[in-house]
């Protein structure tokens, strides 16, 4: 029945009051335990069990209860390069349940409900392993998923930034287009006042007449004329156009124009007429968005000291359209000058929101340095805050003015924050930058961090250049 090779082994024979499921359980038992060529007495050293117990397992009289017994016998024959087979196994643990149940119903219960405590620990220690697993794996998920967030915050932050820096060098850009076509076609029309200049000059008669048949409407080919004249020296026609000029009929659609007209007006001293026009100032059209035009404009009635009219330009700051940083510069200078004072403040504000966000050096030395001129000191101490660790470095030489501005507005612990940084993570491949930053560094007496940088770029004994 069974494939274990009985061999004899000195024990009474089975009794015949047995149940058979003992009986065939005893039986095997015996067989295996012979197949081990050991005696009782030695097992019972080898083991912790004594040898009364393993006589009244081989003869029946108990069928233990748990695997224990006929684990070591199995563990033995197996060590001795004899393992049975699963099925062989398989085969033992039924014999001795069924001998258990028949002879120790209790005990055989107790067996049963352990195996299945023994089946449910095992599958929850493999559930809970499992589980950890799949723990460890969502954790390494999420590290990844929140890494990869980051990574898109930052680089959406970088993209708004870029965005927000190109649109504003857009529109910068466009209004410099905008002028320099307006300077292409004033020096267009002087050019060609000039040519009709020089052809008058060339075919004058003997009689003297005139170099000027009539005199321009526009306010830009009158600018030109007038500058052109008194370049020339032509006094007497400069004064003949001066006269005949109908300040009422001009169309002053054009603050530019308008602006250009005012200077060329007050250079030949012309007050009559810088009367008239200034007297028209409030027909002159101002666009919400046209910080550059109204700036220009103040300069302008500044200089000819039209205080009246300044005055009255100045009520139409608060309803200005401020979007652009380069342009509320610009007119806080004209500001400035003017000794506007409440507008002053307001525009420091509208600066400092333009301002906070600024990664580019560039254009935060320029806030900087232009709320510096006005005193706005509080303004500065918190655009400075965070300027030394979010500025891009992409710019040496803007870095380094960035760095002689903080110098300038107090902020030297930031200065020197920034010098570290540049010292330790600017490209060293340009050598004029290089030189160019470690004036600044020598400036600011950031000598730490402009050895640091020498040392990268290979300079020694640099700041004996600027002792």
């Amino acid at each position: 029945m069974s494939e274990i090779a009985r061999r004899g082994l000195d024990l009474a024979p089975l009794s015949p009051e047995l149940r058979p499921e003992v009986t065939a359980w005893a039986g095997e038992l015996r067989s295996l335990f012979a197949a081990l060529n050991v005696s009782i007495g030695l097992f019972s050293r080898l083991h912790p069990i004594d040898k009364g117990t393993v006589s009244r397992y081989l003869n029946g009289k108990r069928v233990p209860t748990d695997r224990w017994f006929l684990d070591q016998i199995l563990a033995m024959r197996a060590s001795a390069g004899e393992p049975v087979t699963d099925e062989v196994h398989e085969h033992l643990i039924k014999l001795q349940m069924n001998a258990l149940q028949t002879a120790h119903p209790h005990e055989y219960r107790v067996r049963k409900v352990s195996d299945e405590l023994e089946i449910a620990v095992t599958s929850w220690r493999e559930a809970e392993r499992y589980a950890q697993a799949l723990e460890q794996q969502l954790n390494e998920r999420t590290r990844s998923y929140e890494g990869l967030l980051k990574e898109t915050e930052h680089l959406r932050s970088a993209w708004d930034s870029d965005r927000l820096q190109h649109d504003q060098e857009i529109a910068d850009l466009t209004v410099r287009l905008k002028r320099a076509n307006d300077r292409a076609r004033r020096a267009e029309q002087r050019v060609q006042v000039m040519e009709d200049l020089l052809d008058r000059l060339e075919s004058r008669d003997s009689a003297g007449s005139g170099l000027i048949d009539s005199t321009p409407t526009d306010p830009r080919a009158l600018t030109s004329l007038l500058d052109s004249l008194r370049r020339v020296g032509a006094d007497s026609q400069l004064a003949r156009v001066t006269e005949d000029v109908n300040l009422l009929s001009l169309d002053l659609g054009d603050v530019y124009a308008v602006t250009g007209l005012l200077d060329a007006l007050r250079r030949i001293n012309a007050h009559t007429q810088i009367s008239e026009l200034v007297e028209r100032i409030p027909e002159v059209p101002l666009h919400p968005g046209d910080l550059y035009g109204l700036a220009g404009l103040l300069d302008a009635l500044r200089r000819v000291e039209a205080h009246a009219q300044i005055d009255l330009l100045l009520t139409r700051v608060p309803s200005l359209r401020i979007n652009s940083l380069y342009h509320a510069i610009r007119l806080l200078g004209a500001l400035r000058r003017a000794n506007a004072k409440e507008q002053i403040d307001f525009l420091v504000e509208k600066i400092l929101h333009l301002s906070k966000e600024l990664t580019e050096p560039a254009p935060l030395t320029e806030a900087l340095e232009a709320l510096r001129q006005v005193g706005a000191q509080q303004q500065i101490d918190i655009i400075v805050r965070n300027s030394a660790t979010d500025v891009s470095l992409r710019h040496p030489g803007a870095i380094a003015n960035l760095l002689r501005i903080l110098q300038r507005v107090g902020a030297r612990e930031q200065s020197l924050l920034l010098a570290r940084r540049v010292a330790h993570e600017t490209r060293i491949d340009d050598g004029s930058s290089i030189e160019y930053l470690l004036g600044a560094f020598w400036e600011i007496q950031a000598l730490k961090e402009g050895g640091l940088l020498a040392h990268r770029a290979r300079i020694s004994d640099w700041t004996s250049k600027y002792r």
